[in-house]
């Protein structure tokens, strides 16, 4: 039999080799280190068998020379990546034998992301704009004709304390009243805006409720009142100021 002798066809055959388990260790790590585990035994029956055969581990065959070399280059690029990955693992990265592989940052585990969609459009209005005035950042996305509101998981205890305050609608005193008479409330929502104060309308229960800042104390009685007429502030008193307008 020929013995194994390093030809230009073999060197070129052992880099192709070489470019392989590169690609193979960058690629699949934990398949560099499974290919290792085989070439070691490819290595060792090649060996074997020529012992076998001449009672000594020389010569091999043209073969069994290509096929142990093959066996030592993957051997060489399995190791590189337990090293490697040992490596990491000592300088604290708990994910080191992950080399190559995309993978999840614990530390940014927070990026899932959380949506609610209301069927009603004016507490999907109020979610947007609470979330917008609290600074967390959202995304609005359409799905089945709904749209959705979402935020990433690191926003959630925030998010979902807006949520909340937004699914329990406007509060029941305070800085809350509807108006039967839709005049008058307009007349109410334009003198809370000269007066500079902060409100919306929302939707509830089928009414349009007007809410504003709680620090303008009772704006209802305080508006009702702005009107000079006797019926309103007698209709303030008696607790009626949305009855009918003055």
């Amino acid at each position: 039999m020929e013995p194994f002798k390093l030809t230009r066809e073999r060197v070129t055959f052992l880099v192709l080799m070489a470019v392989v388990t590169v690609v193979v260790a960058v690629a699949a790590p934990f398949g560099s280190i499974a290919l290792s585990a085989v070439a070691l035994l490819v290595i060792g029956v090649a060996l074997i068998k020529a012992m076998l055969r001449t009672r000594n581990w020389w010569p091999l065959t043209a073969v069994e020379g290509t096929v142990a070399l093959s066996g030592v280059v993957l051997l060489a690029g399995g190791l590189a990546v337990a090293a490697y990955s040992i490596v990491r693992l000592g300088v604290g990265d708990p994910l080191g034998m992950m080399v190559g592989w995309p993978y999840v940052d614990p530390s940014r585990a927070g990026t899932r992301t959380r949506a609610v969609s209301y069927s009603d459009p004016s507490m999907q209005q109020r979610l947007k704009e609470a979330l917008r005035e609290a600074g967390i950042p959202f995304t609005v996305k359409m799905e089945d004709g709904k749209e959705f509101v979402g935020w990433s998981g690191e926003h959630d205890a925030a998010a979902d304390a807006i949520n909340e305050k937004v699914k329990a609608g406007p509060p029941r005193s305070g800085r809350n009243s509807h108006f039967p008479d839709g005049a008058l409330q307009n007349q109410f929502t334009q003198w809370l805006s000269k007066r500079g104060v902060k409100h919306e309308v929302v939707q509830m229960q089928g009414k349009d409720w007007v809410v504003w800042d709680e620090s303008a104390g009772d704006a209802v009685r305080e508006f009702m009142e702005s009107r000079g007429s006797s019926d309103c502030k007698g209709r303030v008193a008696a607790g009626k100021p949305g009855d009918m307008p003055c």
